[in-house]
Formats: structure tokens, C-alpha cells, sequence
């Protein structure tokens, strides 16, 4: 079922063009479908506001981040989207992300990477998480407790 639409004025030079483009390229979209993936990667693209983001225990993810998981070999992703952590349309802390995925309860500090922005690699939760200055020494006690176990 397609969703209802809306006319949007297009010079008739530029909706040529684009029609020509699509038809030399082999590519079996409309101009329409062209023309709202445009919109949409604009919309995206566009000046965030400022301070929106998901607060992670002491960590900050900014709007935009995405976080993954990998299981049984298929990745699994999520992303902040305004004060909100979406997976599957619906608002979902990274504990909650984990156990939708797995079923069973996990620690997302091991389990997730997190990507604050397509230009950036990977980093595994937990590396974000030990580069908070006032964690320093929370980190140190992690580690020698581990020794300890």
C-alpha cells in the first residue's frame, strides 16, 4: 500500500532531466521515488538541534548516532533520533535493544558499537565508555576486580 502524496512544483527542465538521467542509467525508479529520497536524505542532512541526544549512564550519544549489534552472524542497528534510542520504530534503551535482539539479557557495554557520525569507524560501547576523564579510576577498579573474580 502506498502512502498518500502531495504535488510539489518542479521546474520542468530539472524533472526532465531527471527522468533522462534515470532512463540512460538503467534505474527502474520514478521521478517521484527520486525526488522523495532527495527530500528525505536532506531532511537528514539538515542542522540538528542543539543538545538533542540519549543519555547513556554517563555516556551522551548525540542525535543521529547509531548504535549496532552483531548476532548469529546478521548486524542489528538502532539510532538515536532526537532524546530517543529507536530500534524498529520504537523508543528502546541499549539494554532493551540488546535483549530484543538476543532474547536474553546481556551486557551492551560489550555488546554494542557505536557510530556518532558516517565519517567516524566503529568503537565498541565500552572504549567510548573509559574515555570519560572521571572514569579513569571506575575503569581501574573494573579491571581489578575482573583479576580478582
Amino acid at each position: 500500500m502506498r502512502e498518500e502524496a502531495l504535488s510539489v512544483q518542479v521546474p520542468t527542465g530539472l524533472f526532465v532531466d531527471v527522468a533522462a538521467h534515470l532512463r540512460k542509467s538503467g534505474d527502474q525508479r520514478t521521478p517521484d521515488d527520486v525526488v522523495a529520497l532527495a527530500l528525505k536524505n536532506w531532511l537528514r542532512s539538515s542542522p540538528r538541534r542543539k543538545g538533542a541526544g540519549y543519555q547513556w549512564k554517563e555516556l551522551f550519544l548525540p542525535d543521529g548516532t547509531e548504535l549496532r549489534m552483531r548476532y548469529r552472524g546478521i548486524f542489528y542497528y538502532a539510532a538515536v533520533q532526537g532524546d530517543q534510542l529507536m530500534y524498529c520504530s520504537d523508543p528502546v534503551s541499549p539494554r532493551g535493544f540488546v535483549l530484543m535482539v538476543t532474547g536474553t539479557v546481556r551486557n551492551p557495554w560489550r555488546d554494542l558499537w557505536i557510530r556518532r557520525s558516517a565519517s567516524e569507524v566503529w568503537t565498541r560501547a565500552d572504549t567510548w565508555r573509559g574515555t570519560v576523564p572521571w572514569m579513569a579510576g571506575a575503569d581501574r577498579r573494573r579491571h581489578v576486580r575482573r583479576w580478582t573474580d
